[in-house]
């Protein structure tokens, strides 16, 4: 459906959604430097939270980053003792990535942390707008995945995703 260039949505909803994005984005920095983190070592450690064990290349795959990249990310984390490298018992070439009792402490407080920042969001929204907003933006999603010819699956609410839609709990 091609929109007209005076309709509302042609100048306001882009814009809307960046300002939004970027908002959340600087407030969730905020929350993680007080952790003394890195937005992504701190999606790092929720992808753990929920595939503990992965290989440095599944990291890299679910983070979509560079798997230089995630060796990066993975080795800042084991500097700190919030995850440590494991051989592969059935390949020795490969390294798996599993979490250390202070990167599940830190897991628990990143998750406090957007909880706040996503009851900031909803302040102002009733549970059932709340809800509306949710399946809306989920569609929204789908419809750019879809538009970029992308197959990733959107998690029924409350599931656990890998993302950074989920890194708050909120899918």
């Amino acid at each position: 459906m091609k929109l007209s260039d005076d309709h509302p949505f042609v100048n306001r909803l882009g814009p809307l959604l960046a300002n939004i994005g970027r908002l959340h984005s600087r407030r969730a920095d905020r929350f993680m430097e007080h952790l003394g983190l890195f937005r992504g070592q701190a999606f790092l450690l929720m992808v753990l939270s929920h595939h503990d064990g992965l290989a440095h290349n599944e990291i890299a795959e679910k983070l979509e980053i560079s798997p230089a990249a995630a060796t990066k990310v993975i080795k800042r984390m084991e500097a700190l003792q919030y995850v440590q490298r494991v051989p592969d018992p059935s390949d020795e070439r490969v390294s798996r990535v599993t979490l250390l009792d202070a990167g599940r402490d830190c897991i628990r407080q990143v998750r406090q942390a957007f909880e706040e920042i996503n009851a900031v969001l909803v302040s102002d929204l009733t549970a059932d707008e709340q809800q509306t907003l949710i399946s809306l933006l989920q569609k929204v999603y789908a419809s750019l995945l879809a538009y970029e010819g992308e197959t990733h699956t959107i998690p029924a609410p409350g599931e656990p995703a890998d993302s950074q839609l989920s890194i708050g709990g909120v899918v």
